[in-house]
């Protein structure tokens, strides 16, 4: 008898299971694109994000004033983490002999923007870089907000993806610029 009661919910569950969405994961291309040419080191500390930043659904700016997510579109690890690797991979490794600086900050956007015309990529964020000798609580070398959108060539997670990799190209190589021009 108690078995009869419990095969409707077995079989309930398996179904669901059976149906459950692909899930799909992406990252930036942590392919170096040579736009950032340092003259010091830079070490890319963990990177904070904005609580809607904070989920692993990539986010689309469907209005000025609302937001939504893909729902089976993740990011392969969290945007901070995302963001801090590409950067580093952008500004190179460290190089015997330089200076060291510490990159650490928020990123603030980084997402897809709904648009007339299809979707932009849209990376800001908001950075502080010390000398790494420097006190805790010394002024940085450089405080600001950067920001970059790209159009994506399509209203699709994968093209957004690629779109805020060339984002965050174009951001570290201003941070270059910014900190070292002759």
């Amino acid at each position: 008898m108690r078995i009869q009661r419990y095969l409707p919910v077995a079989a309930c569950l398996l179904s669901a299971c059976a149906s459950a969405p692909k899930i799909d994961y992406y990252t930036v291309s942590m392919e170096p694109s040579g736009r950032a040419r340092p003259t010091v080191d830079l070490k890319v500390q963990r990177l904070q994000t904005t609580d809607a930043l904070s989920r692993s659904q990539i986010l689309i700016a469907t209005s000025p004033t609302t937001i939504d997510y893909y729902a089976t579109d993740l990011w392969a690890a969290g945007v901070g983490e995302v963001v801090q690797l590409k950067l580093q991979a952008e500004l190179g490794a460290p190089v015997d002999g330089r200076t060291t600086f510490l990159l650490s900050g928020t990123v603030l956007a980084f997402q897809q923007v709904d648009t007339p015309g299809g979707a932009d990529a849209l990376a800001q964020l908001e950075i502080s870089v010390r000398d790494s000798s420097a006190k805790r609580y010394d002024p940085p070398v450089l405080s600001k907000t950067y920001e970059a959108r790209l159009p994506a060539a399509s209203a699709s997670p994968a093209a957004v993806a690629a779109a805020l990799s060339k984002c965050l190209e174009q951001i570290a190589a201003e941070i270059a610029t910014d900190l070292w021009s002759p």
